[in-house]
């Protein structure tokens, strides 16, 4: 499957050449060309990097980058352990320098907004637990994603986007570009098992959640891109971290953190079920997307954008030491590039899947479009 994603890339590279345009394939974002100024598009179907005003995202602790640089101070007894280092988020962070999609749409309009920055204590919502007033916008910024989160606070998540939306462009609300990315789902598969008693995270209530979150985009932002982000097979990453000194954070105890993080994980029975319910949380979005695209107008779109990331292809490192489950800087780094690399490409093109190895960054040519189809 690698080698037909593979051979994608290379057609679709050869096909831009012998039609007069040039691509590139690089290792840093700043290797790309500007694309040629033009005027602002009226259509979402029209859609350039450059065309983007405003970057916003929401999801899960994933999104929020929680516990990203790993252990930084010798010990996992240290506050930082408990870090979102939101700046560095694959799908939401603006540090200068970070490696993230919001950053890759800064090359090409360097006043966009909306990228979370920094880092700070982790902000918990965890189905009905959501405490209110723990965002922090200055760092926060259009990063809405809570660690914890799950389907069901979406809409929680949403007040906060819009209303800070609305809050930084004040009169000019309904006249910038928007790109939105989400995705969530980890916690919901961690929990699932659960569904056995109380049948709360089942794929068509996590779809109904999403939905719901869809449709208010949809009748509350104007001139916006929803990227729906396929969810993780999150129990994949125990083949790579058992029995990995790596993962020891109380070294010399033998005790992994993501073996109790993931509380569905502790049972092989019960990671057939977290498989089951990734497949089809991503159907739900599919059928979502599928729902939405007919929905289309000059300034409402909706992509789906596949996450079929091999995550047992990842290195250990591409994990963070403070718990073996969630991404490393390394593994962030690797989930933006290869999104950003499908989001030109049509969905046809976006099926197999992607294993872990020294993936380039595509560099988008003025005939290139965000593809919603």
């Amino acid at each position: 499957m690698l080698f037909k994603n593979l051979a994608l890339v290379s057609v679709t590279v050869a096909s831009l050449f012998f039609t007069g345009t040039s691509a590139a394939l690089v290792n840093s974002i700043s290797e790309c060309p500007k694309l040629t100024a033009r005027t602002a598009p009226t259509k979402v179907s029209d859609l350039r990097p450059d065309d983007i005003k405003l970057t916003g995202a929401l999801g899960d602790s994933i999104m929020a980058g929680f516990a990203l640089e790993g252990i930084t101070h010798g010990t996992i007894i240290h506050p930082t352990s408990i870090f979102e280092y939101r700046g560095q988020s694959y799908g939401g962070g603006g540090d200068d320098g970070a490696v993230t999609i919001p950053n890759f749409i800064k090359r090409y309009n360097p006043k966009v907004r909306g990228a979370s920055v920094g880092e700070h204590l982790a902000e918990l919502c965890y189905g009905p637990l959501c405490p209110p007033f723990q965002y922090r916008p200055l760092r926060d910024v259009l990063n809405a994603a809570q660690s914890g989160g799950m389907a069901m606070n979406l809409d929680y998540e949403l007040t906060y986007l819009i209303n800070t939306m609305k809050f930084m462009t004040a009169w000019e609300y309904d006249d910038q570009w928007k790109m939105i990315n989400i995705q969530i789902g980890s916690n919901d598969q961690c929990a699932s098992c659960i569904d056995e008693f109380i049948p709360m995270l089942r794929p068509e209530l996590y779809g109904k959640h999403m939905e719901a979150a869809v449709e208010r985009i949809r009748k509350k932002v104007p001139k916006v891109l929803v990227n729906l982000i396929g969810t993780f097979n999150v129990s994949e990453i125990y083949s790579v971290t058992t029995g990995k000194d790596y993962c020891n954070a109380f070294d010399p105890l033998e005790f992994h953190i993501n073996t109790v993080e993931c509380p569905c994980a502790l049972s092989k029975s019960f990671r057939e079920k977290m498989n089951e319910n990734s497949l089809g949380y991503n159907r739900e979005i599919e059928r979502i997307y599928n729902k939405f695209k007919p929905l289309q107008t000059d300034t409402f779109g909706v992509m789906f954008t596949p996450a079929n990331i091999d995550l047992a292809s990842f290195p250990v490192q591409g994990l963070s030491n403070v718990d073996c489950f969630h991404p490393s800087k390394q593994g962030h780094e690797f989930v933006a590039k290869s999104l950003w690399n499908t989001l030109f490409t049509p969905l046809a093109n976006k099926r197999g899947d992607i294993s872990f190895k020294d993936t380039k960054i595509y560099c988008p040519t003025d005939s290139d479009r965000f593809n919603l189809n």
